[in-house]
């Protein structure tokens, strides 16, 4: 991931705030490819749903489940930037308005989206994430 993004992004999920500190907490272990570290911030029975993001869209349950998906995920695009519009918390959620662009390692094919990362906390922890993005695909030669 490019660090001027990682660090941006960091930076915007970083309250005292408790679903912001967890939020934080995931991010940062994903940044660095620690998925065992991602694996604590999530409960045991999460839910993952991403949409709008072609290959990557899918469902899974169950945190080993969830984070076998994010690691791979991840592990399918390079030059990550993301960029965090806003973040709202309320209650035991959170949603994060998000911008991001990447290649595709598979295709080469560049990927720019928009969207929504809603996230619903339990003890603690994320008990779902739910990706809803809008993508606008570009093709390079």
């Amino acid at each position: 991931m490019d660090p001027e993004y990682s660090d941006r992004l960091l930076r915007t999920v970083r309250t005292a705030a408790t679903p912001q500190a967890v939020l934080h907490a995931a991010y940062d272990a994903i940044i660095r490819g620690d998925f065992a570290a991602f694996a604590e911030s999530v409960t045991e029975d999460v839910e993952l749903s991403i949409r709008g993001f072609g290959p990557l869209d899918g469902t899974w349950r169950g945190r080993a489940d969830v984070v076998a998906a994010t690691r791979k995920n991840f592990a399918e695009i390079d030059s990550q930037q993301p960029e965090i519009e806003g973040v709202i918390c309320e209650g035991n959620s959170a949603a994060v308005l998000i911008r991001e662009n990447g290649v595709f390692k598979s295709t080469g094919q560049s990927y720019s989206v928009r969207g929504v990362q809603w996230f619903t906390f339990a003890d603690g922890k994320i008990q779902k994430i739910d990706e809803i993005l809008a993508s606008i695909w570009k093709i390079e030669n």
